[in-house]
Protein backbone atom coordinates (compact mmCIF):
# COMPACT_ATOMS: atom_id res chain seq x y z
CA UNK A 1 0.00 0.00 0.00
CA UNK A 2 1.18 3.42 -0.60
CA UNK A 3 4.05 2.96 -3.68
CA UNK A 4 6.92 4.63 -2.74
CA UNK A 5 5.10 5.69 1.13
CA UNK A 6 4.85 1.47 1.61
CA UNK A 7 5.86 -0.01 4.33
CA UNK A 8 9.30 -2.30 4.03
CA UNK A 9 9.34 -4.96 6.72
CA UNK A 10 12.16 -7.25 6.74
CA UNK A 11 13.21 -10.20 9.71
CA UNK A 12 10.90 -8.00 12.58
CA UNK A 13 12.21 -4.43 11.51
CA UNK A 14 10.08 -2.21 10.16
CA UNK A 15 11.10 0.46 7.30
CA UNK A 16 9.34 3.23 5.52
CA UNK A 17 10.61 2.79 2.18
CA UNK A 18 10.93 6.05 0.65
CA UNK A 19 9.25 9.26 2.71
CA UNK A 20 10.44 9.45 6.11
CA UNK A 21 9.69 12.95 7.48
CA UNK A 22 6.39 14.99 7.32
CA UNK A 23 6.11 18.81 7.11
CA UNK A 24 2.61 21.29 6.91
CA UNK A 25 0.57 18.55 8.53
CA UNK A 26 -2.37 21.17 8.10
CA UNK A 27 -2.58 19.47 4.41
CA UNK A 28 -3.08 16.34 6.02
CA UNK A 29 -5.27 17.30 9.10
CA UNK A 30 -7.15 19.22 5.93
CA UNK A 31 -7.70 16.39 3.74
CA UNK A 32 -8.91 14.20 7.04
CA UNK A 33 -11.56 16.99 8.07
CA UNK A 34 -12.76 16.61 3.93
CA UNK A 35 -13.47 13.18 4.54
CA UNK A 36 -15.53 14.39 8.25
CA UNK A 37 -12.57 12.72 10.00
CA UNK A 38 -10.03 13.16 12.99
CA UNK A 39 -6.71 12.41 11.94
CA UNK A 40 -5.90 11.69 15.25
CA UNK A 41 -8.01 8.62 15.26
CA UNK A 42 -6.06 7.31 12.73
CA UNK A 43 -2.43 7.91 13.20
CA UNK A 44 -0.63 9.30 15.62
CA UNK A 45 1.49 12.26 15.08
CA UNK A 46 5.24 12.83 17.31
CA UNK A 47 6.63 16.61 16.90
CA UNK A 48 10.14 16.37 16.51
CA UNK A 49 12.78 18.32 18.24
CA UNK A 50 15.21 18.93 17.40
CA UNK A 51 14.08 18.93 13.91
CA UNK A 52 17.39 17.06 12.57
CA UNK A 53 20.80 17.46 13.69
CA UNK A 54 23.19 18.77 10.56
CA UNK A 55 26.83 17.73 10.26
CA UNK A 56 28.48 20.84 8.46
CA UNK A 57 32.41 21.07 8.50
CA UNK A 58 32.96 22.00 12.25
CA UNK A 59 29.55 22.25 13.84
CA UNK A 60 26.60 20.70 14.77
CA UNK A 61 23.06 22.74 13.86
CA UNK A 62 20.28 21.57 15.53
CA UNK A 63 17.54 23.76 15.02
CA UNK A 64 14.44 23.22 16.94
CA UNK A 65 10.28 23.54 16.51
CA UNK A 66 10.75 26.35 18.89
CA UNK A 67 11.86 29.49 17.01
CA UNK A 68 13.15 31.46 19.72
CA UNK A 69 15.32 27.84 20.78
CA UNK A 70 16.67 28.04 17.14
CA UNK A 71 17.82 31.76 17.49
CA UNK A 72 20.04 30.51 20.87
CA UNK A 73 21.31 27.92 19.09
CA UNK A 74 22.12 30.17 16.09
CA UNK A 75 23.82 33.45 18.45
CA UNK A 76 25.52 30.36 19.80
CA UNK A 77 27.43 28.59 16.58
CA UNK A 78 26.89 31.49 14.12
CA UNK A 79 27.24 34.67 16.71
CA UNK A 80 25.11 37.92 14.83
CA UNK A 81 22.82 35.85 12.58
CA UNK A 82 19.99 35.58 14.93
CA UNK A 83 18.55 38.80 14.15
CA UNK A 84 19.14 37.67 10.33
CA UNK A 85 17.16 34.35 11.14
CA UNK A 86 13.98 36.59 11.96
CA UNK A 87 14.23 38.49 8.63
CA UNK A 88 13.83 35.20 7.24
CA UNK A 89 11.19 33.96 8.78
CA UNK A 90 8.78 36.75 8.73
CA UNK A 91 9.91 37.85 4.91
CA UNK A 92 8.92 34.01 4.10
CA UNK A 93 6.02 33.81 5.89
CA UNK A 94 4.33 36.41 3.27
CA UNK A 95 6.03 34.69 0.74
CA UNK A 96 3.84 31.73 1.54
CA UNK A 97 0.86 33.45 1.52
CA UNK A 98 0.95 34.48 -1.77
CA UNK A 99 2.57 30.81 -3.16
CA UNK A 100 0.37 29.14 -1.48
CA UNK A 101 -2.94 29.89 -3.45
CA UNK A 102 -0.74 28.96 -6.21
CA UNK A 103 0.17 25.14 -5.36
CA UNK A 104 -4.02 24.67 -4.73
CA UNK A 105 -4.96 25.70 -8.35
CA UNK A 106 -4.30 23.83 -11.31
CA UNK A 107 -1.76 25.24 -13.92
CA UNK A 108 -3.87 23.55 -17.27
CA UNK A 109 -2.23 26.10 -19.67
CA UNK A 110 0.54 28.93 -20.33
CA UNK A 111 -2.54 31.31 -19.73
CA UNK A 112 -3.20 30.14 -16.13
CA UNK A 113 0.45 32.37 -15.33
CA UNK A 114 -1.73 35.61 -16.15
CA UNK A 115 -4.63 34.41 -13.93
CA UNK A 116 -4.41 38.24 -10.92
CA UNK A 117 -3.38 35.45 -8.13
CA UNK A 118 0.10 34.09 -10.19
CA UNK A 119 0.61 38.03 -11.35
CA UNK A 120 0.55 39.14 -7.62
CA UNK A 121 2.80 36.30 -6.39
CA UNK A 122 5.71 37.17 -8.78
CA UNK A 123 7.53 39.19 -6.66
CA UNK A 124 7.59 36.48 -4.27
CA UNK A 125 8.85 33.91 -6.75
CA UNK A 126 11.91 35.98 -6.65
CA UNK A 127 12.71 34.75 -10.63
CA UNK A 128 15.90 35.31 -11.52
CA UNK A 129 17.42 34.08 -8.02
CA UNK A 130 18.75 30.56 -7.09
CA UNK A 131 17.88 29.38 -3.37
CA UNK A 132 21.61 29.87 -2.49
CA UNK A 133 21.17 33.33 -3.65
CA UNK A 134 18.32 34.15 -1.99
CA UNK A 135 19.41 32.94 1.42
CA UNK A 136 22.52 35.06 1.13
CA UNK A 137 20.68 37.86 1.53
CA UNK A 138 19.62 37.00 4.62
CA UNK A 139 23.00 35.03 5.86
CA UNK A 140 26.51 35.57 5.97
CA UNK A 141 27.55 32.46 6.57
CA UNK A 142 27.96 29.74 4.26
CA UNK A 143 27.11 27.00 6.45
CA UNK A 144 23.83 28.47 7.67
CA UNK A 145 23.02 29.00 3.64
CA UNK A 146 23.69 25.32 3.79
CA UNK A 147 21.63 24.45 7.03
CA UNK A 148 18.54 26.25 5.10
CA UNK A 149 18.52 24.89 1.65
CA UNK A 150 19.96 21.00 2.12
CA UNK A 151 16.16 20.31 1.41
CA UNK A 152 16.75 20.67 -1.99
CA UNK A 153 18.17 17.71 -3.01
CA UNK A 154 15.19 16.19 -1.97
CA UNK A 155 13.50 18.22 -5.10
CA UNK A 156 16.70 16.48 -6.39
CA UNK A 157 18.18 19.64 -7.44
CA UNK A 158 21.46 21.50 -6.42
CA UNK A 159 20.61 24.46 -4.05
CA UNK A 160 22.67 26.13 -6.83
CA UNK A 161 20.19 25.58 -9.77
CA UNK A 162 16.74 25.52 -7.05
CA UNK A 163 14.93 28.50 -7.84
CA UNK A 164 14.69 30.91 -4.81
CA UNK A 165 10.97 30.72 -4.33
CA UNK A 166 11.84 27.34 -3.14
CA UNK A 167 13.14 29.17 0.25
CA UNK A 168 9.47 28.35 1.96
CA UNK A 169 10.28 25.24 2.09
CA UNK A 170 13.37 25.61 5.15
CA UNK A 171 11.02 28.03 6.74
CA UNK A 172 7.79 25.91 6.12
CA UNK A 173 9.91 23.11 8.43
CA UNK A 174 11.14 25.72 10.99
CA UNK A 175 7.41 27.59 11.13
CA UNK A 176 5.40 24.36 11.33
CA UNK A 177 7.80 21.57 12.25
CA UNK A 178 8.83 18.41 11.75
CA UNK A 179 6.75 14.97 12.60
CA UNK A 180 7.24 11.38 12.82
CA UNK A 181 3.94 9.16 12.37
CA UNK A 182 4.28 6.00 15.13
CA UNK A 183 5.11 3.05 12.82
CA UNK A 184 6.06 5.25 10.12
CA UNK A 185 4.52 7.12 7.20
CA UNK A 186 3.11 3.90 5.80
CA UNK A 187 0.34 4.51 8.23
CA UNK A 188 -0.58 7.68 6.53
CA UNK A 189 -1.37 5.48 3.49
CA UNK A 190 -3.09 2.81 5.62
CA UNK A 191 -5.11 5.28 7.01
CA UNK A 192 -6.62 6.82 3.57
CA UNK A 193 -7.30 3.08 2.77
CA UNK A 194 -9.31 2.41 5.69
CA UNK A 195 -11.27 5.76 4.82
CA UNK A 196 -12.20 4.68 1.31
CA UNK A 197 -12.91 1.12 2.29
CA UNK A 198 -15.48 2.49 4.98
CA UNK A 199 -17.02 4.42 2.09
CA UNK A 200 -17.22 1.27 0.16
CA UNK A 201 -13.98 1.54 -1.89
CA UNK A 202 -12.79 -1.05 -3.09
CA UNK A 203 -8.72 -1.16 -3.28
CA UNK A 204 -6.89 -4.12 -5.53
CA UNK A 205 -3.37 -4.75 -4.84
CA UNK A 206 -0.82 -7.38 -6.20
CA UNK A 207 -2.29 -6.83 -9.62
CA UNK A 208 0.31 -5.52 -11.98
CA UNK A 209 -1.17 -3.21 -14.84
CA UNK A 210 1.04 -4.97 -18.21
CA UNK A 211 -1.00 -2.09 -20.73
CA UNK A 212 -3.10 1.00 -20.96
CA UNK A 213 -5.32 0.70 -23.44
CA UNK A 214 -7.17 3.85 -25.40
CA UNK A 215 -9.25 4.21 -28.51
CA UNK A 216 -10.94 7.72 -30.13
CA UNK A 217 -8.74 9.64 -26.99
CA UNK A 218 -9.52 7.59 -24.33
CA UNK A 219 -8.63 4.92 -21.97
CA UNK A 220 -10.51 2.00 -22.65
CA UNK A 221 -9.44 -0.11 -19.85
CA UNK A 222 -6.23 -1.35 -18.23
CA UNK A 223 -4.65 -5.11 -18.81
CA UNK A 224 -3.26 -6.85 -15.61
CA UNK A 225 -0.39 -9.10 -15.84
CA UNK A 226 -2.30 -11.96 -15.39
CA UNK A 227 -4.34 -11.23 -18.37
CA UNK A 228 -7.42 -9.96 -16.92
CA UNK A 229 -8.89 -6.54 -18.41
CA UNK A 230 -10.39 -3.67 -16.06
CA UNK A 231 -12.37 -1.46 -17.95
CA UNK A 232 -13.47 2.22 -16.39
CA UNK A 233 -15.33 5.73 -16.84
CA UNK A 234 -12.15 7.88 -15.74
CA UNK A 235 -8.37 7.11 -14.44
CA UNK A 236 -6.38 8.76 -12.27
CA UNK A 237 -2.46 8.47 -13.04
CA UNK A 238 -0.91 8.08 -9.59
CA UNK A 239 2.47 5.42 -10.58
CA UNK A 240 6.09 7.34 -11.85
CA UNK A 241 4.47 9.82 -15.31
CA UNK A 242 7.36 9.51 -16.99
CA UNK A 243 7.98 5.30 -16.25
CA UNK A 244 4.13 5.49 -17.53
CA UNK A 245 4.46 6.95 -20.26
CA UNK A 246 7.16 5.18 -21.84
CA UNK A 247 6.24 2.10 -20.35
CA UNK A 248 2.58 1.24 -20.15
CA UNK A 249 1.39 2.24 -23.45
CA UNK A 250 2.12 0.62 -26.36
CA UNK A 251 5.49 2.38 -28.82
CA UNK A 252 2.93 3.54 -31.33
CA UNK A 253 0.46 4.73 -28.94
CA UNK A 254 2.12 6.90 -26.53
CA UNK A 255 -0.02 9.98 -26.16
CA UNK A 256 3.64 11.91 -25.45
CA UNK A 257 6.28 11.99 -27.75
CA UNK A 258 9.13 9.76 -25.93
CA UNK A 259 11.84 12.12 -27.37
CA UNK A 260 10.60 14.75 -25.88
CA UNK A 261 10.06 12.76 -22.34
CA UNK A 262 13.95 12.02 -22.39
CA UNK A 263 14.89 14.95 -22.90
CA UNK A 264 13.19 16.80 -19.49
CA UNK A 265 15.52 17.41 -16.71
CA UNK A 266 15.21 14.14 -14.17
CA UNK A 267 16.20 14.55 -10.57
CA UNK A 268 19.12 12.47 -9.21
CA UNK A 269 18.74 9.36 -7.85
CA UNK A 270 19.33 7.71 -4.21
CA UNK A 271 21.68 4.67 -2.72
CA UNK A 272 19.01 3.25 0.37
CA UNK A 273 20.07 0.91 2.57
CA UNK A 274 17.85 -0.06 5.25
CA UNK A 275 19.49 -1.84 8.68
CA UNK A 276 18.07 -3.85 11.57
CA UNK A 277 20.40 -3.10 14.31
CA UNK A 278 20.77 -5.32 17.48
CA UNK A 279 21.79 -2.22 19.63
CA UNK A 280 20.37 1.25 19.90
CA UNK A 281 22.24 4.88 19.10
CA UNK A 282 22.72 7.56 20.25
CA UNK A 283 20.80 9.81 17.31
CA UNK A 284 18.00 11.80 16.56
CA UNK A 285 15.43 10.74 14.27
CA UNK A 286 16.98 12.65 11.37
CA UNK A 287 20.48 13.56 11.05
CA UNK A 288 22.26 14.72 7.86
CA UNK A 289 26.24 14.62 7.19
CA UNK A 290 27.83 16.97 4.70
CA UNK A 291 30.40 16.51 2.49
CA UNK A 292 32.93 18.67 2.37
CA UNK A 293 32.18 20.88 -0.64
CA UNK A 294 28.32 20.61 -1.01
CA UNK A 295 28.16 22.34 -4.32
CA UNK A 296 31.27 20.09 -5.74
CA UNK A 297 29.27 17.10 -4.42
CA UNK A 298 26.01 18.22 -6.25
CA UNK A 299 27.73 19.08 -9.12
CA UNK A 300 29.37 15.58 -9.10
CA UNK A 301 25.92 14.18 -9.18
CA UNK A 302 24.04 16.03 -11.07
CA UNK A 303 26.51 17.21 -14.06
CA UNK A 304 29.45 15.02 -13.80
CA UNK A 305 26.62 11.82 -13.08
CA UNK A 306 29.56 10.31 -10.84
CA UNK A 307 29.51 8.80 -7.55
CA UNK A 308 31.10 11.39 -5.54
CA UNK A 309 34.12 10.63 -2.67
CA UNK A 310 33.11 12.56 -0.14
CA UNK A 311 29.31 11.58 0.12
CA UNK A 312 25.95 13.36 1.74
CA UNK A 313 24.64 11.34 3.78
CA UNK A 314 20.86 11.34 5.27
CA UNK A 315 20.29 9.48 8.35
CA UNK A 316 16.68 8.29 9.56
CA UNK A 317 16.39 6.86 12.96
CA UNK A 318 12.78 6.50 14.35
CA UNK A 319 13.91 4.52 17.05
CA UNK A 320 14.59 8.02 18.83
CA UNK A 321 10.81 8.21 19.07
CA UNK A 322 9.13 5.24 18.09
CA UNK A 323 9.31 1.75 19.82
CA UNK A 324 6.94 0.07 17.18
CA UNK A 325 10.28 -0.44 14.48
CA UNK A 326 11.99 -2.91 16.06
CA UNK A 327 12.36 -5.45 18.75
CA UNK A 328 13.04 -4.49 22.37
CA UNK A 329 16.62 -3.06 22.77
CA UNK A 330 17.21 -3.24 19.13
CA UNK A 331 16.38 -0.21 16.38
CA UNK A 332 16.36 0.75 12.36
CA UNK A 333 18.60 2.80 10.49
CA UNK A 334 17.30 4.47 6.90
CA UNK A 335 20.62 5.52 5.13
CA UNK A 336 19.77 7.40 2.22
CA UNK A 337 22.48 8.87 0.09
CA UNK A 338 22.08 11.03 -3.25
CA UNK A 339 23.80 9.72 -6.13
CA UNK A 340 23.74 9.92 -10.06
CA UNK A 341 20.11 8.58 -11.74
CA UNK A 342 20.34 5.95 -14.17
CA UNK A 343 21.73 8.56 -17.38
CA UNK A 344 24.95 8.31 -15.86
CA UNK A 345 25.01 4.36 -16.96
CA UNK A 346 27.07 3.46 -13.78
CA UNK A 347 27.23 -0.46 -13.48
CA UNK A 348 25.21 -0.61 -10.17
CA UNK A 349 26.04 -4.45 -9.62
CA UNK A 350 29.81 -3.51 -9.60
CA UNK A 351 29.78 -0.79 -7.48
CA UNK A 352 27.62 -1.27 -5.21
CA UNK A 353 29.65 -3.55 -2.52
CA UNK A 354 32.85 -0.77 -2.33
CA UNK A 355 29.52 2.54 -1.65
CA UNK A 356 28.21 0.69 1.08
CA UNK A 357 31.64 -0.13 2.69
CA UNK A 358 32.27 4.02 2.05
CA UNK A 359 28.87 4.87 3.30
CA UNK A 360 29.26 2.77 6.34
CA UNK A 361 33.28 4.10 7.07
CA UNK A 362 31.92 7.69 6.84
CA UNK A 363 29.06 7.63 9.05
CA UNK A 364 31.72 5.85 11.61
CA UNK A 365 33.97 8.87 11.12
CA UNK A 366 32.15 11.32 11.34
CA UNK A 367 29.71 9.77 14.22
CA UNK A 368 32.92 8.45 16.01
CA UNK A 369 30.76 4.88 16.01
CA UNK A 370 32.63 1.77 16.53
CA UNK A 371 32.46 -1.03 14.14
CA UNK A 372 28.49 -0.49 13.00
CA UNK A 373 28.53 -3.09 10.57
CA UNK A 374 28.84 -5.52 13.77
CA UNK A 375 25.52 -4.55 14.67
CA UNK A 376 23.74 -5.40 11.74
CA UNK A 377 21.15 -8.41 12.02
CA UNK A 378 19.18 -7.46 8.65
CA UNK A 379 19.96 -5.10 5.88
CA UNK A 380 18.25 -4.51 2.32
CA UNK A 381 19.94 -1.81 -0.13
CA UNK A 382 17.95 -0.31 -2.89
CA UNK A 383 20.07 0.99 -6.20
CA UNK A 384 19.00 3.58 -8.92
CA UNK A 385 19.21 0.67 -11.08
CA UNK A 386 16.73 -1.36 -8.77
CA UNK A 387 14.64 1.84 -8.67
CA UNK A 388 14.02 1.22 -11.68
CA UNK A 389 13.70 -2.09 -12.76
CA UNK A 390 11.86 -3.15 -9.10
CA UNK A 391 9.55 -0.02 -8.77
CA UNK A 392 9.32 1.20 -11.64
CA UNK A 393 10.88 4.72 -11.44
CA UNK A 394 12.14 6.78 -14.63
CA UNK A 395 16.08 6.52 -14.75
CA UNK A 396 15.60 5.75 -11.38
CA UNK A 397 14.75 9.56 -10.76
CA UNK A 398 13.18 9.07 -6.96
CA UNK A 399 12.48 12.93 -7.01
CA UNK A 400 11.20 13.18 -10.18
CA UNK A 401 10.99 15.86 -12.45
CA UNK A 402 13.37 18.49 -11.34
CA UNK A 403 12.04 21.96 -10.70
CA UNK A 404 13.73 24.50 -12.62
CA UNK A 405 11.25 27.15 -13.71
CA UNK A 406 11.06 25.72 -17.04
CA UNK A 407 9.11 22.52 -15.67
CA UNK A 408 6.81 24.18 -12.89
CA UNK A 409 3.14 25.28 -13.01
CA UNK A 410 2.18 25.28 -16.61
CA UNK A 411 5.25 23.48 -17.62
CA UNK A 412 4.65 20.10 -15.40
CA UNK A 413 2.62 17.32 -17.14
CA UNK A 414 -1.16 18.19 -15.72
CA UNK A 415 -3.16 16.86 -18.40
CA UNK A 416 -2.56 15.01 -21.80
CA UNK A 417 -4.17 15.91 -24.77
CA UNK A 418 -4.44 12.94 -26.42
CA UNK A 419 -6.05 11.37 -23.53
CA UNK A 420 -9.31 13.01 -22.27
CA UNK A 421 -10.27 10.59 -19.42
CA UNK A 422 -7.36 10.77 -17.23
CA UNK A 423 -5.58 12.84 -15.01
CA UNK A 424 -2.40 13.03 -13.49
CA UNK A 425 -1.36 13.46 -9.69
CA UNK A 426 2.01 12.85 -8.15
CA UNK A 427 5.64 14.18 -8.12
CA UNK A 428 5.94 15.18 -11.68
CA UNK A 429 2.49 17.00 -11.77
CA UNK A 430 2.15 21.00 -10.24
CA UNK A 431 2.81 21.89 -7.88
CA UNK A 432 6.07 19.72 -7.01
CA UNK A 433 7.10 16.95 -5.54
CA UNK A 434 7.48 15.81 -1.61
CA UNK A 435 4.20 14.14 0.50
CA UNK A 436 2.51 17.84 1.18
CA UNK A 437 2.43 18.63 -2.39
CA UNK A 438 1.85 15.57 -3.83
CA UNK A 439 -1.11 15.43 -1.77
CA UNK A 440 -2.04 18.97 -2.92
CA UNK A 441 -2.16 17.67 -6.62
CA UNK A 442 -4.91 14.99 -6.07
CA UNK A 443 -7.04 17.58 -4.79
CA UNK A 444 -6.47 19.53 -7.55
CA UNK A 445 -7.79 17.07 -9.75
CA UNK A 446 -10.27 15.93 -7.92
CA UNK A 447 -12.08 19.09 -7.61
CA UNK A 448 -11.36 19.57 -11.44
CA UNK A 449 -13.01 15.99 -11.77
CA UNK A 450 -16.35 17.24 -9.58
CA UNK A 451 -16.46 20.02 -11.53
CA UNK A 452 -16.72 18.28 -14.73
CA UNK A 453 -18.86 15.41 -13.57
CA UNK A 454 -22.10 17.71 -12.22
Amino acid sequence: MGGRTALLKQDGFSFDLGPTALNMPNVLTALFADCNRNIQDYIKLVSLDPLYSLYIEDIIFSPSADQDRTKREIASLFPGEEEHYDRFMHDNAKKMIYLLPLWQEPFSSLWSVFRLRTLRALPSLTLGNHLIDELAKYFEDKRLRLAFSFETKFLGMSPWETPGAFSVIPFAEHYFGIFHIVGGINRLTHAMSEIVQENGGTIHLNQRVQQINTAAKKITSITLENGETVEGDYFFLNADYAYTMSHLFSQTKAPVSLKKLDKKKYSCSGFAMYLGLDTTLPLNVHTVLFPSDFRIHMDEIMRQQIIPEDLSIHLTYPAAVDKTVAPRNMSTLRILVPVPNNDSKINWEQERSALRQLILKTIEKKLDFVDLESHILTEKIITPHDWEKDYHIFKGAIFNLTHQLSQLGPFRPNKIPAIKNMKIVGGASHPANSLPFILESANIVVRQFNKEIT
